[in-house]
């Protein structure tokens, strides 16, 4: 909870307690309505108002006229015993709805994304492109072409003349809009995602670019199936505050929601929906390889100058990495080994593609992986009984592929370990404590889309193997982490490739 919101929830408490005791003076009561009344206009105002705390708005106003009319009267009779037990019922459901409140706050939080550890603030820039060499294929109209949002989080300077930038649009009607995707793909009423208005990003919104005698190593930055680039805000300021110019991609109808310059927003799209593995040619992973080498095409434009930008002769073309989270994993593994510029590369618990294709693997990868993904396979060979795959509504079939495709992975991770890769999976965690979802919710523990481990710990495990990996294979320092467990972390361990 914010500062304001948690002190107005003891003032709220401290209403009822005079409202409920008969030997409280008037004059206690002015003070604490008066007090309750200034915090209540004051959280309003400063920190701004979210429905989870509509129970306690509701029921500072009301105790503050009550106990108003209470001290109009000249005398105070004594109450019946009826009226006496309606009395502590009605509070007790008062104090039951502050505790609600108080529940939603907490479980719903306004949160800060965490403060990036690296020497550098950070700036940040969000970029339009259409690529008119490619039809639009998530659309009807034959006249649609291929748009993208990109996101630069770099390294900044003189960052005392800018803003933090809100993680999310600050116009009334894009966010709006913004929030109604995400409900939908959530399944939620729009309402219930309304506070993230008010989350902050530790970047500045186009502050300038920090010199530097040597320009400054790219990632691309690749989201999930169904979510978003700023989903992975924190692991791109930890990256840019280490000194590297990160670029993630939204992609258009593939992502849960992306916003355009005009306000226009696109849904997710699932009608080309693939998800066969061993498909050689999927509809998504083929368009966001097709994504990543137009971006790559824009990244080149920048450091030359055309356009005029902020990042002319301050990008390493030479040194460009690429990760990504579950689908955006896939498609960074293939990118990494398909595109000649991509030296080095992360995949964050996702599943591989073309897993019959003979891949050439002659540059450094690294796998991370969720606790429980990494346990699933592990366990993949289990015999099941007809009963436990009718719980996980499986055919024998359809098992013996999943664990087909298990090994087929292994297969090549083994590849990918004789060139110099990295495997980590990190105990307590999930699918999603590999992006920002870990910090919107604890409620997300308890639906199995997070771990065990605290949200913070989670994400301060990841962003300190990415950046090694990243340091050895594109700056050529670092790269301890990778060498073997260490005390600091005992939540990582380092499995044997298969």
């Amino acid at each position: 909870m914010r500062l304001l919101e948690s002190i107005l929830i003891i003032f709220s408490i401290l209403l009822l307690i005079h409202l409920f005791s008969q030997r409280l003076t008037k004059l206690t009561g002015a003070v604490v309505s008066a007090a309750s009344g200034v915090i209540l206009f004051m959280q309003l105002m400063m920190e701004g108002y979210r429905w989870q705390m509509l129970f306690v708005y509701c029921i500072t106003v009301i105790s503050i006229n009550l106990i108003m009319r209470r001290r109009r009267k000249i005398t105070v009779q004594p109450k019946s015993r009826r009226k006496r037990i309606q009395g502590t019922i009605c509070y007790s459901l008062m104090a039951g709805l502050i505790f609600i409140s108080m529940l939603l706050a907490v479980y719903l939080p306004v949160f800060n994304l965490p403060i990036p550890d690296g020497p550098s603030k950070v700036g940040t820039q969000t970029l339009y492109y259409k690529d008119e060499s490619r039809d639009e294929i998530f659309t009807d109209d034959l006249a649609d072409k291929r748009e993208l949002m990109m996101q630069v989080w770099y390294p900044a300077q003189k960052t005392e003349e800018n803003d933090k930038s809100a993680l999310f649009p600050e116009d009334k009607k894009v966010f709006k809009k913004l929030i109604a995707a995400y409900s939908e793909s959530l399944h939620l009423p729009a309402f219930v995602l309304d506070y993230w208005r008010y989350i902050k990003s530790n970047a500045y919104e186009d502050a300038e670019i920090q010199a530097s005698v040597t320009p400054y190593p790219i990632i691309l930055l690749n989201h999930g199936m169904g979510t978003s680039r700023l989903l992975h805000a924190s692991q791109a300021e930890s990256l840019a505050s280490h000194g590297y110019v990160v670029v993630a991609i939204d992609h258009t109808y593939n992502s849960a929601a992306t916003v355009f310059p005009d306000g226009h927003v696109t849904r997710f799209n699932t009608d080309l929906m693939d998800t066969d593995q061993n498909t050689s040619n999927n509809v998504q992973l083929d368009t966001w390889i097709q994504d990543v080498e137009f971006v790559l095409k824009q990244i080149r434009q920048l450091n030359t100058g055309l356009p005029t930008s902020r990042f002319t002769g301050k990008l390493d073309m030479n040194n460009i990495g690429i990760m990504g989270h579950s689908f955006g994993g896939a498609t960074a593994f293939k990118a990494y080994y398909t595109i000649p510029e991509l030296k080095a590369g992360i995949n964050m618990d996702g599943s591989l593609f073309n897993l019959d294709t003979s891949h050439e693997i002659t540059k450094p990868f690294m796998f991370i992986e969720s606790g429980e993904y990494y346990m699933a396979k592990e366990n993949g060979d289990k015999k099941l009984s007809e009963q436990e795959l009718q719980k996980m509504n499986l055919t024998r079939d359809e098992y013996n592929r999943i664990i087909d495709n298990v090994h087929k992975e292994n297969r090549i991770m083994d590849q990918v370990a004789q060139h110099g890769g990295t495997m980590i999976y990190v105990k307590g965690t999930a699918h999603y404590n590999f992006t920002d979802f870990q910090f919107y919710s604890r409620l997300l523990k308890l639906m199995g889309m997070t771990g065990e481990i605290d949200g913070s710990r989670g994400a301060y495990i990841a962003n300190q193997y990415i950046l090694d990996f990243f340091d050895k294979h594109l700056k050529g320092t670092h790269g301890q982490l990778l060498n073997g467990p260490s005390p600091d972390f005992p939540e990582v361990e380092f499995p044997k490739f298969h």
